[in-house]
């Protein structure tokens, strides 16, 4: 003879208030967690952006005939491929003569205005990056 094991409806409630409270305990962790991983996933690639950014535009400054304005664009375009915002670009010399021997552009872009996540865990830091490049010479015959 089977014997029916039936859950009491008393059973049922005490469980949901259980659920209820685990639920509140762990959202907030879980959400935290999400948004963080975002925030560090964008500092990877802003990172990454300004790298390529002032490699760019040092490679662009060191090629003859090149000015610093030429340079500077190169590394903006980089930077307008992904949106980035509120970038500080300097080209070192700021005019470029044919004896100039290295190039170098600094990148330097706010953490803040180039987060995706509102709460902002990356707030109020800056990521500098730095490219020098030797020019390169034409020597005629």
């Amino acid at each position: 003879m089977k014997k029916n094991h039936r859950i009491s409806d008393q059973n049922i409630s005490e469980r949901s208030g259980a659920a209820l409270v685990e639920f509140a305990i762990c959202v907030p962790v879980v959400f935290v967690l999400f948004f963080a991983s975002f925030d560090i996933c964008r500092f990877s690639m802003i990172t990454h952006a300004a790298e390529q950014a002032a490699f760019e535009g040092a490679r662009r400054g060191s090629i003859p005939g090149a000015t610093a304005a030429e340079a500077k664009q190169a590394a903006q375009d980089e930077l307008d491929k992904l949106s980035l915002k509120s970038a500080i670009i300097t080209v070192t010399p700021t005019t470029i003569y044919n004896s100039t021997e290295k190039v170098t552009v600094n990148v330097r872009l706010s953490l803040e205005a180039n987060s995706w996540v509102p709460t902002k865990v990356l707030t109020g830091g800056y990521i500098d990056r730095t490219s020098t490049l030797t020019r390169e010479y034409v020597t005629s015959d």
